[in-house]
C-alpha cells in the first residue's frame, strides 16, 4: 500500500516537473526572442547627476549656445615639420574634402583660415591665408608671424612646429551608427592622402572604440566563462550529467536577464557589460550548493526523491536568503546618482533572482525527471574533499588562537591601507596606458591643448548691464587673464577674445595690441561684428537677451584632485577680485558634471555599503534571531572589504566609479557562503548535536560547496582581466581578491569566531 501511494505521489511529481519544464522553456524561448532588441550604448551624459542644479544649469547653457563636446581633434604630424609644401598641399585638400562630408558643420586649420589684417596704407580690412602651400618662399616669414599669434600655438599648430591641428565641428548628438560613418569616411580619407603620422580623438571617435570593445568583450566574456565552468565542473562532479545540468541551469539564468533587458529596452553601456558574467558566477553558486546537498545525500542512502526534497529543505531556504542578500547588495546601488549605476544595480539585482527562480524550478524538475549519475552515490569517506576538510578543521581547532591573531593583526593592517584610499578620477581612467586611442587621447594632452572640455557660464548680475557693456568686458578680462595664468588654459575664446583679434587688426597686426581695446574702440567693434557677422559666430559666445556669455577652451585630462584645487582657487580669485554684484562666473559643462559626482561617489557608495551590511544583518537576525550569531556572522564579510580598502590604498590604485562598486558586488556574493555555512550549523544545533560536533559538521559538509563556488566566482571574474578596459580589469582582479579573502575568513576566522565567542543552548 505504501509503495503504492509513493508510486503515485512519484508520478504527480513528475508529472508537475513536466509542466515546469514546458513552463520555464516557453518563457525562455520569449526572452530569447527579445535578445536580439539589446543594444549597446556609450552616452557618458547619463552619468551626470540627475535632479542636480548643475545639471539643469548646464543644459539650460548649451541651449544658448552650443555643446562642448561635439568636435574632432585630427592632428596630422610631419616630423621634419610641417611648414612642407608637399604636407601642406595634402592637408589643404584633406581640409577642403572634410568640409563636404554632410555631419560636418565646420573644418578649422591654418591650410584654410585667414587673418584679417589693416595698416595704415590700406585702411581696409584685408584677408589673408595663414600659410599658402603654394609659396613656400613665406614658409619663414608665415612661421613667423604664426608663432607671434598666442591664439594658433597649441591649437592649430603644435610648439614643435611637427604637427597642425585640424578642429572638425560636426553635427550636434550624432548616434552611433552616423558616429562610426563619419569616422569612416574620415579614415577613408587619412588613408587616401597617406600622411606621414596622425592622431584623432573626440566624443565621435571614443564612442565607437568604447562600444565596439563592448561588444566584443560581452560575447568574449560569455564564451570563456563557458569553457572555463566545464572545466570546472568536470573536475567537480566527474559527469556529463554533472556537466550539462549546472550548465542549463546557468545559460538560462544569463539569457533571461539580457532577454528581460531587450524587452525593457535597456542597453548594454560601460558598466554593464560584467552583467552576464556576474550572473553566470552567481547562478553557478547556487546550482552548486543544491547538487552538492542532492549528492550528499544520495550517498548517505537516501532516495532521489527524499534527496531532492533533504537538499531544498536544508540548503533551499539559505539559497534563498543568500539571493535576496546579494539583491539587497545590488540594490543599494540605486542610491548612487548616477544612470548606468542604478540600471546595473537593479538589472543584477532582477539577475539574481531570475537565477533563484530557475534553481527552484527547472533545477528540482530535472533531477525529479533524470536519473542521478553514478559518481552521486562514490563514498564520501573515500572522497578527496574530506580528507580535506577533515584536516582543515583539526588545524582550525589546534591552531585557533594564531589564526585569531592573525586576522587581528590582518585588520589593523588594513585600517592603514584604508586611510591611504584617494578617489581620484581621470576622465579617460577606463583605458589601459597601452591603448592605442588612450595614448592617442595622451598625444593631445601633452602636445596640443587636451580634450577635456572647459566651459564657463558669464552671467550679468545688475539689470541694467548687459554682457557687452564694458564694465563687464573688463571683469571678462581679468577673469580670462587668470584662467590662462594661473588655471593652467593656454587659450581662452570669448567675445573678449575676439574684441582682442579685432584690435590687433586694427593696429596692423603688432601682438602689442592683442589686449582688450578701450571702451570706444570695443562698442565701435561690436557694431562691425554684428553687421558683417553673417554666420553668426557672436551669438557662440553672446545669448540673444545679453545676459548670458561664454568663456571656452580645453585643456589636459589632469584629474578629479587637481581640478579641485584650481577650482578652489578660482573661487577665492573671484572672491577677491571680481565685481561678483555686477557679474557672475561659474564653471559648468560636461567635464564639470562628471566631476561633481565622482566627488561624492565614494561618500554615497560608503553609505550604500552600510544600508546593505544593515539589511543584511536584518535578514539574519530574522534567521537566527540572535544578535550575537549575526555579529559572529558578518565580521568575517566586513574583513574582505578592508583587505579590499588596503589594496587600493597600498597599490594606488584610485576609488573611481568601477572600482567603487567592487565594495558593493563584493560584499553581495561573499555573504553568501557565510549564510551556507550558518544555516547548516543552525540545522545541526536543531538536531541536538553537540556545539562542537555541529561546528564539524557543518564544515565538512559546506566547506566543499564554498570552495567549489569561490573558484568557480573567482575564475569568471579573473576573466574579466583579459578586457582593454581598465576599471573591468580591476572589477575582475580586485573581486577576486576579496571572494578569495571572503573563503579564507570562512574557513579559518568564522569557526574560531564561533569557537570562541558562540555559547551553546542548555
Amino acid at each position: 500500500m505504501y509503495t503504492e501511494f509513493k508510486t503515485i505521489r512519484l508520478g504527480g511529481l513528475k508529472n508537475i516537473s513536466r509542466v515546469g519544464l514546458v513552463v520555464v522553456l516557453a518563457i525562455s524561448a520569449f526572452l530569447g526572442f527579445q535578445v536580439q532588441n539589446v543594444k549597446f550604448d556609450y552616452d557618458f551624459e547619463k552619468f551626470f547627476p540627475e535632479d542636480d542644479p548643475e545639471t539643469q544649469f548646464f543644459f539650460e547653457h548649451r541651449e544658448r549656445f552650443e555643446t562642448d563636446n561635439d568636435f574632432i581633434f585630427i592632428a596630422l604630424r610631419k616630423e621634419e615639420g610641417v611648414f612642407n609644401t608637399d604636407f601642406l598641399l595634402k592637408t589643404r585638400s584633406f581640409v577642403d574634402s572634410l568640409a563636404q562630408d554632410p555631419d560636418v558643420r565646420e573644418v578649422q586649420s591654418l591650410t584654410n583660415m585667414r587673418e584679417a589684417i589693416k595698416t595704415p596704407l590700406s585702411p581696409m580690412v584685408m584677408w589673408r591665408s595663414y600659410v599658402d602651400p603654394e609659396k613656400p618662399q613665406n614658409f619663414e616669414s608665415d612661421s613667423v608671424r604664426i608663432y607671434n599669434r598666442p591664439e594658433l600655438i597649441n591649437r592649430f599648430i603644435s610648439k614643435k612646429g611637427d604637427a597642425l591641428l585640424v578642429y572638425v565641428k560636426h553635427t550636434s548628438n550624432l548616434a552611433k551608427k552616423k558616429c562610426d560613418a563619419l569616422k569612416e569616411r574620415i579614415d577613408g580619407l587619412l588613408d587616401h592622402y597617406a600622411f606621414e603620422d596622425f592622431k584623432y580623438a573626440g566624443r565621435t571617435i571614443g564612442m565607437g572604440y568604447y562600444v565596439n570593445k563592448m561588444q566584443f568583450e560581452t560575447v568574449q566574456f560569455i564564451g570563456i566563462s563557458f569553457m572555463l565552468v566545464i572545466v570546472f565542473l568536470i573536475f567537480s562532479f566527474r559527469s556529463i550529467w554533472g556537466v550539462l545540468v549546472p550548465l542549463t541551469i546557468v545559460t538560462l539564468s544569463m539569457l533571461w536577464i539580457v532577454g528581460f533587458m531587450g524587452l525593457m529596452g535597456q542597453p548594454i553601456n560601460l558598466v554593464l557589460t560584467v552583467l552576464p558574467s556576474i550572473i553566470f558566477v552567481v547562478a553557478m553558486s547556487d546550482v552548486i550548493h543544491l547538487v552538492s546537498k542532492y549528492f550528499d545525500e544520495l550517498r548517505n542512502g537516501n532516495t532521489q526523491f527524499g534527496a531532492i526534497k533533504l537538499a531544498y529543505r536544508e540548503v533551499g531556504f539559505a539559497t534563498l536568503l543568500t539571493s535576496v542578500t546579494t539583491s539587497v547588495g545590488f540594490l543599494t546601488l540605486l542610491s548612487i546618482n548616477m544612470i548606468p549605476i542604478r540600471k546595473f544595480g537593479l538589472y543584477t539585482a532582477a539577475g539574481v533572482m531570475f537565477s533563484f527562480v530557475l534553481a527552484y524550478t527547472l533545477l528540482p524538475a530535472i533531477l525529479v525527471l533524470l536519473k542521478p549519475p553514478k559518481v552521486a552515490f562514490k563514498a564520501t569517506a573515500k572522497n578527496i574533499w574530506f580528507r580535506f576538510l577533515h584536516g582543515s578543521f583539526i588545524q582550525v581547532l589546534r591552531f585557533r588562537r594564531s589564526i585569531f591573531l592573525g586576522f587581528v593583526g590582518i585588520i589593523a593592517v588594513s585600517l592603514v591601507g584604508l586611510f591611504m584610499v584617494e578617489s581620484n578620477y581621470f576622465l579617460l581612467e577606463d583605458l589601459k596606458k597601452e591603448s592605442q586611442l588612450r595614448k592617442d587621447y595622451d598625444y593631445f594632452d601633452q602636445e596640443l591643448m587636451g580634450l577635456r572640455p572647459f566651459e564657463m557660464a558669464v552671467i550679468v548680475k545688475d539689470d541694467q548691464k548687459k554682457i557687452t557693456d564694458y564694465e563687464v568686458l573688463c571683469e571678462m578680462d581679468k577673469m580670462e587673464q587668470y584662467l590662462r595664468d594661473e588655471y593652467g588654459l593656454k587659450q581662452t575664446y570669448s567675445v573678449v577674445s575676439a574684441l582682442k583679434l579685432a584690435n590687433r587688426t586694427e593696429h596692423g597686426g603688432q601682438q602689442a595690441y592683442y589686449v582688450l581695446p578701450d571702451k570706444e574702440d570695443s562698442e565701435q567693434f561690436l557694431q562691425t561684428m554684428k553687421k558683417y557677422d553673417k554666420e553668426g559666430r557672436l551669438a557662440l559666445f553672446v545669448d540673444s537677451t545679453g545676459e548670458y556669455g561664454r568663456i571656452s577652451s580645453t585643456l589636459g585630462d589632469v584629474g578629479l584632485y587637481e581640478i579641485r584645487d584650481r577650482n578652489e582657487q578660482l573661487n577665492d580669485f573671484m572672491a577677491e577680485n571680481i565685481n561678483q554684484e555686477l557679474v557672475e562666473f561659474r564653471v559648468t559643462g560636461t567635464a564639470h558634471l562628471l566631476d561633481i559626482n565622482m566627488s561624492s561617489l565614494s561618500h554615497k557608495l560608503a553609505l550604500g555599503l552600510i544600508l546593505a551590511v544593515f539589511i543584511v544583518s536584518v535578514l539574519m537576525g530574522f534567521l537566527y534571531r540572535s544578535l550575537k550569531i549575526v555579529l559572529i556572522a558578518i565580521v568575517p564579510n566586513i574583513l574582505p572589504m578592508l583587505m579590499l580598502s588596503a589594496i587600493l590604498g597600498f597599490t594606488g590604485i584610485n576609488l573611481t566609479v568601477s572600482t567603487a562598486v567592487i565594495f558593493t558586488i563584493s560584499f553581495g556574493i561573499a555573504v553568501d557562503d557565510t549564510i551556507h555555512f550558518m544555516s547548516k550549523f543552525k540545522i545541526e544545533m536543531n538536531k541536538g548535536k553537540s556545539f562542537l560536533y555541529a561546528l564539524k559538521r557543518t564544515y565538512l559538509s559546506t566547506g566543499r560547496a564554498i570552495i567549489l563556488t569561490t573558484l568557480i566566482l573567482c575564475s569568471g571574474f579573473l576573466l574579466l582581466m583579459l578586457s582593454d578596459f581598465l576599471g573591468t580589469f580591476y572589477i575582475g582582479l580586485l573581486i577576486s581578491c576579496t571572494l578569495f579573502f571572503a573563503l579564507f575568513a570562512d574557513l579559518f576566522f568564522l569557526p574560531v569566531l564561533m569557537l570562541y565567542f558562540y555559547r551553546k543552548r542548555k
